[in-house]
């Protein structure tokens, strides 16, 4: 069976999965076209697989690309390169099924206009103006980001998402509702230092979330990547929980510059280890200060980053340029 053929072939399971086998031939060939570009046969509404900067469609208008994951290549891929662009312009350039894991922490659409400040405290809330989004331009960019991510990563890849309370809910409606993934379990990450309260009307937040996917549909996802001894080794010979109990991250991770939803390397670490192997190829289409490909690093794992912050990027290359003199003065890397 040729690549085509297998196409179809799981486009028309999702057709049928989806009530649609009563369409006649023809609609059943316009329905394969809209599951596989967006272009609505009922509707007669095209929707460009292009996304110009800055250009979110409206989630009513319709019409995500349901990408079945076939085996790629990795030959002119940016292997442990950091590539400054739009995420979704850069996933399109990779081919299908090319990436073992993906670990990213996207926008949470939780910042605002004006950031609120606290007298006890110089902590201000998030006013970054990538994290601010009207609520139905929110929907569709994480449908379209998440719809690439599949496509690129490898059948029963593993999918980890951070998010908080203000957007962990849509991505986990997508990913089960949109898509049909395999969700394998929710991490909950206990900050015991986090920032006061600033508005004293509400309890502290203190937790981020972190949904574990696996690139299939719900009922056929299998032999997934779980080392289940390794994690089991770090957390003193017993059963690790999804409840993890670890610091903000530390001043000296933050010394070459500072984001404002960087995660700790000891979160990362644990997510590595677990669902990726040696020689595995990671994704972070969020990279902001590098945090994924430091930890891959130290792991031999490869990696490719996409960040659109400049500023962002030259900390991560800062960080990674920090790690490859450690290694080499220390002689780590020696084989």
């Amino acid at each position: 069976m040729n690549y085509h053929q297998m196409r179809n072939k799981e486009l028309r399971e999702e057709l049928k999965k989806r009530g649609l086998k009563g369409y006649s031939s023809l609609k059943k060939t316009q329905m394969i076209k809209y599951l596989s570009t967006g272009i609505h046969p009922v509707k007669k509404t095209q929707i460009s697989s292009k996304i110009a900067d800055g250009e979110i469609r409206d989630a009513s208008s319709g019409g995500f690309r349901y990408s079945p994951t076939i085996l790629g290549t990795t030959e002119k891929l940016p292997i442990n390169q950091i590539v400054l662009g739009d995420c979704l312009k850069v996933m399109r350039t990779f081919p299908d099924g090319v990436f073992d894991c993906c670990i990213t922490d996207p926008p949470f659409n939780m910042s605002k206009k004006k950031g609120l400040g606290w007298a006890f405290s110089s902590h201000v809330t998030m006013q970054e103006q990538w994290d601010i989004f009207a609520e139905d331009d929110y929907f569709q960019f994480t449908v379209n980001w998440i719809s690439e991510v599949l496509r690129v990563l490898k059948t029963n890849g593993n999918l980890f998402i951070f998010g908080s309370f203000h957007c962990i809910f849509t991505i986990g409606f997508i990913l089960q509702n949109l898509f049909d993934r395999r969700i394998i379990s929710q991490i909950v990450w206990y900050k015991p230092n986090a920032q006061p309260n600033i508005t004293c009307r509400m309890f502290t937040e203190s937790t981020e979330f972190i949904i574990w996917a696996v690139n299939n549909e719900s009922k056929k996802a299998k032999n997934w990547t779980f080392n289940y001894e390794i994690i089991k080794a770090m957390n003193n010979d017993k059963q690790m929980r999804n409840m993890w109990e670890i610091p903000l991250t530390k001043k000296s991770e933050r010394k070459h510059g500072k984001h404002p939803s960087q995660k700790p390397s000891a979160v990362i670490n644990r997510l590595i280890l677990a669902g990726t192997n040696e020689d595995e190829l990671i994704l972070d289409p969020f990279s902001g200060t590098g945090t994924t490909a430091v930890v891959a690093e130290q792991h031999k794992r490869k990696w490719i980053m996409i960040e659109k912050q400049e500023e962002y990027n030259q900390i991560a290359q800062n960080r990674l340029d920090e790690l490859s003199g450690s290694l080499f003065e220390d002689g780590s890397n020696d084989s």
